[in-house]
């Protein structure tokens, strides 16, 4: 397991989550809390930075299409909840080992298509650094 790429899954899961329930499932008021007229923020705390998370999501997606039993071990092993191991090589229909297997290929994957996103950012600044000032 990556770490770094282990925390950016974990982030961008969460980021997910409340993109589509809008935090976790929690109401963002109830009606206690307009009796005693109690008013906090939306929100169910920090939110993973929306940059970094839609960069995940555009690489899972692109995992998707290109590798769907990658993208498998990711939707249990991130989106789903918390499961084991072996729950998840259940529902996959494979042994432990292979859910390690692929989650790892799943952490190269990605960590591979963020270096790839990195040297094309670096391309781009160094081709507008040899640019000609225009005075």
């Amino acid at each position: 397991m990556i770490e770094y790429i282990n925390k950016r899954m974990i982030d961008w899961a969460t980021w997910c989550k409340r993109r589509d329930d809008g935090g976790l499932g929690y109401p963002g008021t109830t009606s206690y809390c307009n009796l005693v007229q109690i008013h906090g923020d939306r929100g169910a705390g920090p939110v993973a930075d929306g940059a970094a998370a839609l960069e995940i999501e555009s690489i899972v997606v692109t995992i998707r299409r290109t590798a769907p039993a990658q993208y498998d071990v990711a939707f249990w092993f991130y989106l789903a909840g918390s499961m084991t191991v072996k729950r998840i090589a259940h529902e996959l229909k494979c042994s432990e080992v292979t859910v390690y297997n692929r989650l790892h290929a799943l952490h190269l994957a990605v960590m591979h298509a963020l270096q790839d996103i990195d040297i094309a950012a670096q391309d781009r600044a160094a081709v507008e650094r040899a640019r000609p000032q225009v005075a």
